[in-house]
């Protein structure tokens, strides 16, 4: 968790709470890969529909 998350030994150990710990390490950004969502409206939804 240390290396992970950048922080040193008297951090980890003193200074945070555990609790805190956990959620920093769940929140760590992560890459991403795929595509690009690309948000329309409902008409334009509607039209694809229709043809």
């Amino acid at each position: 968790m240390v290396d992970t998350l950048h922080l040193s030994y008297t951090e980890v150990f003193e200074v945070i709470p555990y609790r805190n710990l956990l959620m920093m390490q769940r929140d760590k950004l992560h890459t991403v890969s795929g595509q690009k969502v690309k948000k329309i409206s409902g008409k334009e939804l509607a039209n694809r529909r229709k043809k």
